[in-house]
């Protein structure tokens, strides 16, 4: 393998247990290009507490929704839990909510799909996201007869990042990174991308020409071994 591989990681953070694992000579700079901001507005924080007191059917497909609505509820709700596989349901469950986790999938339309098969339409749909969150899961599910409440329980802005060198890999983590970076800066047709699940990839494809590679799993973990996997067997 090279002796040293430079990698950009555009995510907000780099889990502890993949920084202990990153080869000694790789070099990783961490530049994140969005930004979130938890929802402090009043209306939004009087719904979510009210809702925390009936039994309701809650859509989280982020690790940043998870982390705000065990923040802002102080005990366990009843209530049945479709999320995303990987940090998303590692947020919940490490806060005690994962007995209320009932569907998982790894991405919102395969999760949406789950929904619409398992439970009833007269049921409301709760879904936590972001002000920029994909229209997959919330318009499926319309389409599928489904009353579909969405509360913002962030925002995502774009972060400006100044780049002083050139890269052999970008890792993405969401859309919307992929969007910011895109809307900064240009990148040589050698340069590697690695996203996190299908709907990341897609979202790169849409913007770059580039070599895509997609992780199997969608924790960091796994991310990280599909990115040592790779220039492990190209270094042969």
């Amino acid at each position: 393998m090279h002796n040293s591989i430079q990698i950009l990681f555009t995510g907000q953070h780099i889990e502890k247990e993949v920084v202990k694992s990153i080869p000694q000579k790789w070099v990783i700079d961490a530049f994140p290009f969005i930004e979130t901001i938890y929802s402090a507005d009043p209306i939004t924080l009087h719904a979510i507490h009210e809702l925390s007191k009936h039994n309701a059917f809650v859509v989280i497909t982020s690790q940043v929704a998870a982390d705000w609505v065990t923040e802002n509820i102080g005990f366990v709700p009843n209530w049945t839990i479709a999320c995303m596989k990987g940090q998303t349901q590692k947020a919940l469950s490490d806060k005690g909510w994962g007995a209320l986790v009932q569907y998982t999938a790894s991405n919102s339309l395969e999760l949406a799909k789950q929904i619409a098969s398992y439970i009833p339409k007269a049921t409301t749909i709760h879904f936590l996201g972001s002000n920029q969150r994909l229209a997959n899961l919330p318009d499926y599910l319309q389409e599928k007869g489904f009353v579909v409440n969405e509360i913002v329980a962030y925002t995502t802005d774009a972060k400006q990042q100044i780049l002083t060198k050139q890269y052999d890999g970008i890792v993405f983590l969401s859309p919307s990174a992929v969007n910011s970076f895109f809307n900064q800066h240009a990148i040589e047709n050698k340069v590697v991308l690695f996203a996190i699940g299908e709907t990341t990839a897609k979202a790169i494809q849409k913007r770059s020409q580039n070599e895509v590679v997609v992780s199997e799993g969608v924790s960091q973990t796994e991310l990280f071994q599909t990115i040592y996997n790779y220039y492990q067997a190209i270094c042969l």
